[in-house]
């Protein structure tokens, strides 16, 4: 029988409001907030982004959130658990999936909200809402394969909202770090050797350059990068650690906890089982 690629939990309203009805709260989901006109302000866990529209906002499971609305809004809300992709049957899909998830929720760490780009999100947005219109509130493949189509556009704007290198070392030290984020579940893609060869550089001037630029070594921007990505795999997905680690380029289990160890102080297990115990809201 075939198995479709479907989110446990998936969820679109569409809505015009002049006053924000529902009080600061929080919850278990990934959220996609895609304001279509309007103005306000949007409070994300205690820091206010005043919006008009149209213009996108990332919201990560557990962020607290709500709106102060000046001018009436229309909103399109895009919800979804179990953010990881496991056992669909259709395995490069889930691996592409996961690891654009894995970018979305760093993303959502960074940069809040997508305004220049989003007009030409909009569209994506309005079909994802006439699908699950079309199916009666409920999952489809279809919806799926929108919401990847979206965090691609997303994906291109976070790229394109850096800012322009003032230097030609910014230039390529902004390159340096595309390559990181694109390979970083490829560990011999990110290593100084591999990098240096792609480059042009020896490793040891790649070395000295990045920290120039950056002001962190190399080894230490990768290994930051590679655990937030660890992190979000041990808070939001059911992957076991040994499916962990090798998604991630460890060399094996006892690797990956030495690595976790190191800047938690204690071990990924632990870790997941104090995340997951938090209290959490749906709403």
């Amino acid at each position: 029988m075939k198995r479709y690629i479907q989110l446990e939990y998936l969820k679109v309203s569409h809505f015009t409001a002049t006053e924000w009805q529902h009080p600061v709260h929080n919850h278990n989901h990934f959220e996609l907030i895609f304001i279509h006109s309007g103005s306000g302000t949007h409070c994300i866990s205690g820091v206010d982004y005043p919006y008009t529209g149209p213009c996108l906002f990332l919201l990560a499971p557990c962020d607290a959130h709500h709106f102060n609305i000046t001018t009436a809004t229309t909103f399109t809300f895009i919800k979804f658990t179990n953010v990881y992709l496991q056992g669909s049957g259709h395995m490069r899909l889930e691996q592409q999936w996961n690891q654009e998830l894995d970018r979305l929720l760093l993303q959502a760490r960074e940069q809040r909200i997508f305004s220049v780009a989003a007009a030409g999100m909009e569209p994506l947005v309005q079909l994802i809402s006439s699908e699950w219109k079309a199916a009666n509130g409920e999952n489809s493949e279809t919806i799926f394969f929108l919401l990847q189509a979206l965090f691609t556009k997303i994906k291109k704007a976070a790229d394109e909202a850096l800012p322009q290198a003032a230097t030609a070392g910014g230039a390529r030290v902004t390159a340096i770090l595309h390559h990181i984020h694109e390979h970083i579940h490829e560990t011999g893609e990110v290593q100084i050797e591999q990098l240096a060869a792609i480059f042009g550089y020896s490793k040891h001037y790649l070395g000295a350059f990045f920290k120039e630029q950056t002001g962190s070594s190399l080894r230490e921007y990768v290994n930051q990068y590679k655990l937030h990505l660890l992190e979000n795999r041990l808070h939001y997905s059911t992957f076991s650690l040994k499916e962990i680690s090798h998604e991630l380029g460890f060399n094996d289990q006892s690797h990956l906890n030495k690595f976790f160890r190191k800047y938690h102080g204690i071990s990924p297990s632990a870790y997941r089982g104090q995340v997951q115990a938090s209290p959490e809201v749906r709403h």
